[in-house]
Parts: structure tokens; sequence; C-alpha cells
């Protein structure tokens, strides 16, 4: 073999070593999906309303950017988000998502997430209940002072309308027993009872929307914390937080006492 037949073949060798160690026929990395949970639970929504939502984060916890195809919730739920079509490795995005039912009852579905993972499409599961809508009755309920329930009930229909949804419903106690059922966030005139300088308006049930833990709380509009947790202050704003046995009953004896004191 001449010496220009050995440098043609060395050339080749050479030309075949240098195609191999730029990643010709190496790996580019893939993609890998993972969720700060895997389910969500929502406490008590009416229907026909949204509820607080709860977050999500998606990870590419993957060596490749992650390309998002879609991300979709089921029938009674609904979501917002900030990912976009790609997500590059170790990048993350938050995902919002709300209880919107249009029916009563114990509701379930999920989020469903399509990409280019492997294990495409990923789902988060979610639940929830949904409640009849409280609403009121047509009367008001004064405080009178007087008998074992120290109450009398009065027709207004005008501060009352029959139908018209109960912004605050929740639940009286009369003082030997019995509970009545009223809605503090309208009051109407006392029709002269001697303790009573004004009512509120009766409900049809104390049935009402409820947050869990992690959804927001506080602010007009938003429904009050589900039996359990409690409204608490946060870095983020105020969001509903697990409440210790001790506490929770304190405060329910303190709304029972403000309750009573809104309606004298």
């Amino acid at each position: 073999m001449n010496s220009k037949m050995l440098r043609i073949i060395a050339l080749v060798l050479l030309g075949s070593f240098t195609l191999s160690s730029c990643g010709g026929g190496g790996s580019s990395g893939s993609p890998s999906v993972s969720f700060s949970a895997s389910s969500l639970t929502f406490g008590d929504e009416e229907e026909g309303s949204t509820s607080e939502p709860l977050l999500i984060t998606l990870t590419n916890s993957g060596t490749a950017p992650l390309t998002i195809t879609t991300i979709a919730a089921s029938a009674n739920f609904a979501e917002t988000n900030n990912c976009g079509s790609s997500l590059a490795a170790g990048a993350d995005c938050a995902i919002n998502v709300t209880l919107a039912p249009d029916t009563t009852g114990s509701v379930r579905g999920t989020i469903t997430f399509t990409d280019n993972a492997a294990d495409s499409p990923q789902t988060v599961s979610l639940s929830g209940t949904a409640v009849t809508p409280s609403t009121l009755t047509g009367y008001c309920v004064g405080y009178t002072g007087v008998g074992q329930c120290g109450i009398v009930i009065f027709q207004d229909t005008a501060v009352c309308p029959v139908g018209k949804p109960a912004v605050t419903p929740t639940y009286g106690t009369c003082i030997h027993g019995g509970e009545y059922i009223v809605d503090t966030s309208a009051h109407c005139p006392s029709q002269g009872e001697p303790r009573g300088s004004s009512g509120v308006c009766q409900a049809t049930s104390a049935v009402g929307s409820c947050s869990v833990q992690g959804q927001q709380c506080g602010a007009a509009g938003s429904s009050p914390c589900c039996s359990g947790f409690s409204c608490t202050a946060g870095a983020d704003g105020s969001s509903c937080q697990p409440t210790t046995g001790t506490s929770a009953s304190r405060a329910r004896s303190s709304w029972d006492r403000g309750l009573t004191d809104r309606l004298r």
C-alpha cells in the first residue's frame, strides 16, 4: 500500500471519529413532567358560582424542552395557566384551578396535560362538593328578648325578596334550643319589637360555599373557610389553614355571640 492510499484511509478514519465525537450518534436528552400535587380537593361551592383557585405547579424535570400541546380541565372545573407552548428543562409554570359546578353533589374530574414527554398525557385528580344556593324567603327575623327563642318573624319582600341569593347564610341558635336560618348581609326594620332596631333576612338554608386549605379568604366576595380551617394571613395574602379543635370551638362560640348581637 503506497503512502497516498494510507493518507486517504487516515482522513476517512479521522472524519468518522470527528462526526462521532460531535454527537452525531449521541442522545440530546428528553423532557419529563412532575407536579407539585397529584390531586386537588375543593370545599363546598354553590351551583352556578366559581370557587377561589387552588394552585398546582408543573415542572420540566427532564433534560430537554417540554412542548405543551394542551392543558384541559374536565366538566365542572376550569383552569388558567402561564405555561405557554414550551417549557425549558428545569423550569416550572403555574396552573390555577377552580371549581365551577353546574350541578349539585359530589363532583370529580381531572386536569389533563398533553405534551412530548414519554408518559403523556398526564392527569391531576380534582374533587369537590357542589351545593344548592341559599335564597331569601321574603321574611325577616328580629330579636325581641322575650320567649324561649326571643325572635319574631315578619314579612318584608322589599328588603328580603323571595328567591334572591343569600350572601352570607348562617344558623342562629335559640337560647333554649332550636335554630333559625338567616342572611346577615341584609337588614330590615324591626317592626317595633321592644329590644330590636333591625332584623335580618331569613334564608332557605345555611348551606353555602366554603374554601379549603390554600384557598384565598378574607377578601370581599370570597367564600368563608370550611369547617376545620380558619382565615390566616401570610406573605402572599390570607388563605384558609387548618384550625386546632380548641381554636375552632372558640371561633364558633364567638360567631354565635356576634350573630345574637346583630339581631338585637
